[in-house]
This record gives C-alpha cells, structure tokens and sequence, in this order.
C-alpha cells in the first residue's frame, strides 16, 4: 500500500528529535535498514572527553579535503604519493566539507540534527562537486516538492560517510541512544540505502570508540568492530556487488564482501594500491568502505602518511581523505596533523571562517560547566 505523505508528515511533525524520527519511519516501513535492538542501546559513556580530539576529527575532514582534492579522477599511483608533502596550488575543499559543516551548522542552530533544518540548508547553497545522490536528493526535495522524508535515493554513494562526523558531539557528554538515531536519520534524508545506513551507523560506532583510545588498535580490530555493527544494521540477506576487480563475482551482504576482502588483503600483505586494484576506489561505498578501514589498518599510527597514502591510493581521493582526516583526527587528536596543513583552514585560506567559528562553538558547547563532565585539551595550538 503506498504510504500517504500527510499520514506521515503529521506523525512526524510531533517529533522533536531523531529518535522519534526514525521510529515513525521504521513503523512506516521507509527506512531500508534493519530496526536492530543495537540501534536502541546507550552508548558507553567516555570517562574523559578530550577536546583536542573533536577538534581533530572536525578539521580532519578539510584536511583530507584539499589534500585529495587535486587527484581526485586520476588513476591512483605511487607517483600521486610522491608529489603530497603539502597542499597543492590547485587544491580546495569539495562538499565533503560543506556538507560536513553544514550539518554542524543545523546542529548548532537548532540544537539537533534536525532533517528538515538539514534538507534545506543542503539545498540553499552552490556545492562543490556535487555528488551525483545529492544532486538528486535535492531535485526531488527542491525542484519536484518532496517532503524531505520520501527525497532521499536509494544510493551506496560516498556521500553518506563522508560527512557523517558531526553526529557524534552532542552525545559526547551525555551518551543516549539518540547517538544511533542521528547517524540513521543524517544519512536516510540523502542516501535510504542499507550500506549507506548500516555503514555510517558502523563509523559512528568507531569514531565513538577512538575517543576512548589513547593508541591506535590493531589491525584486525578496524574489520571486527565495522562487521559487528554493520552486520547488525544492513542485515544478512542484501546483495551488493563490486563493479569490477579481483571479486566482481561476488553477490551478497556488503559487510561480508568488507570483512571477506580486508582479511585477503592483510593475510596477503597488500598495499593499498593492491586494494584498489582488486575493489576500486571510486564514489561507492563497497570500493571506500575497505580503502578507508585499510588504510587505517596499515597507517592508524602515522596520521600524516594514512592521509597521503589514503589520497594518492584512491580515485575518489577527496573523500577518502576526508573520512580519513576525522579518523585519525578523533583518535590522535588535532595534534595529527602538522602546522603547514591546519595554518590554511584555520587562517581562512582553505575553508570559510563560519566554518572554524563552529569548531570554536562546538568546544564551548562542550566545555559548558553545567554538563559536569571533565574536559582537557581546550586551548588551540
């Protein structure tokens, strides 16, 4: 039976965060997701938020912006690797960043990720680079009058992850399992697809745990903990496929295609550039999702050259260096990456300065007294 948009838009207009949000669309039936009880539990509470690691994990994202953004389209290679030592002339920031402090944006105005707040902004200014799900996100939600809820494509594109960091701050705190809800609904307004929700919902997962790591984790743990709760979101009977490469024969679950290739690779010694060869690189979450966990398998404790690597190794560089720059932000800490890559984007040379001025308001959201938390970390370097 097709679903009557005023039905849900009454339901939905009594909500006030995304947790009422998402229970209305799962009961509707709209979420192409699994309604795991995982996406209902409370978060473990981080004894000690550190600043300097949400500053990291939110600069991060231009970072690997701009350092991916002149390659971006071009074959990956270790010729690419060789010429990153700083940002290039031509580089710039993509809607990897805007997106990202867009959202941030909506946060800091509303007090929630609200997904109406979300699909307007997304929808009022020029982006960058546009990805081919967004643009069609907004045509539906702008030009066509969709409500924001039935605007979103049934898309594994990158533009899911890539601008998914901001979900994690306002839990910081005071974890709930609003923590879940803002990963789901963040994601569905653009991307309704099970590997774009179960993933985000899998990355929100480990960006909270590297706030609780004081060193990178092993190798094995970066595939553990994404199959856990990816599994448990995308379900076990989905069928994604890789476009080309050494498993193109391969139909069945994306988290087992990740968990199936990323144990080949580090068994086999592969190098990122062997990755790439055998899954791609490009703008599909079944080729990102194993560059990006591969490249933190091998270079977690080397902030610096798990960018560069992650950039240089992939055709969507731009995006991967993004996701890259706020992994290794939220587990090293601003301190990652050096003075001659974070002067430009706090200096206004790389990114707006409203977009620094919300990193400056999210760490006096944070270090408000009356959460009762102790904070650190709290002066810019």
């Amino acid at each position: 039976m097709p679903h009557s948009p005023n039905k849900v838009g009454r339901k939905l207009s009594e909500c006030e965060n995304t947790s009422c949000i998402m229970d209305v669309l799962f009961e509707e039936d709209l979420i192409n997701a699994e309604q795991s009880k995982l996406l209902y539990s409370k978060p473990k509470l981080i004894d000690r938020v550190q600043l300097s690691k949400v500053r990291g994990m939110l600069l991060g994202v231009p970072i690997g912006d701009a350092l991916g953004s002149p390659f971006e389209g071009r074959p990956p290679s270790e010729e690419n690797f060789r010429m990153i030592n700083d940002y290039l002339p031509e580089a710039h920031i993509t809607d990897d960043t805007q997106l990202t402090f867009w959202t941030l944006e909506v946060f800091s105005e509303r007090g929630w990720f609200d997904p109406k707040a979300l699909a307007d902004r997304f929808s009022s200014e020029w982006i960058i680079g546009i990805g081919g799900s967004v643009r069609r996100f907004i045509r539906n939600y702008k030009d066509l009058g969709k409500p924001w809820y039935l605007s979103g494509v049934e898309s594994a594109g990158n533009g899911a992850l890539m601008r998914l960091s901001p979900v994690v701050i306002p839990h910081l705190l005071n974890p709930t399992r609003e923590l879940w809800s803002d990963a789901v609904i963040t994601i569905y307004l653009t991307h309704n697809d099970r590997l774009a929700i179960s993933s985000s919902v899998a990355f929100t997962n480990i960006l909270w745990e590297l706030f609780m790591k004081d060193k990178p984790p092993e190798p094995e743990w970066w595939v553990e903990e994404y199959v856990s709760v990816a599994r448990e979101v995308e379900g076990d009977f989905s069928r994604y496929s890789p476009r080309f490469g050494k498993f193109k024969s391969y139909s069945g679950p994306a988290w087992e295609f990740v968990e199936k290739t990323l144990e080949k690779a580090l068994s086999s010694g592969w190098s990122l550039l062997d990755l790439n060869t055998a899954v791609g690189s490009g703008a599909y979450l079944l080729e990102t999702v194993p560059m990006v966990l591969y490249t933190m398998m091998l270079y977690a404790d080397d902030p610096t050259k798990a960018i560069t690597m992650a950039v240089s190794s992939s055709k969507d560089s731009d995006t991967v260096g993004a996701i890259v720059g706020y992994l290794v932000g939220a587990l090293h800490g601003v301190k990652a990456f050096p003075e001659h890559l974070l002067a430009p984007v706090l200096n206004g040379n790389l990114m707006p300065r409203t977009f620094v001025d919300l990193v400056v308001k999210v760490e006096t959201f944070l270090m408000n007294p009356a959460k009762g938390n102790v904070l650190n970390g709290h002066i810019w370097r």
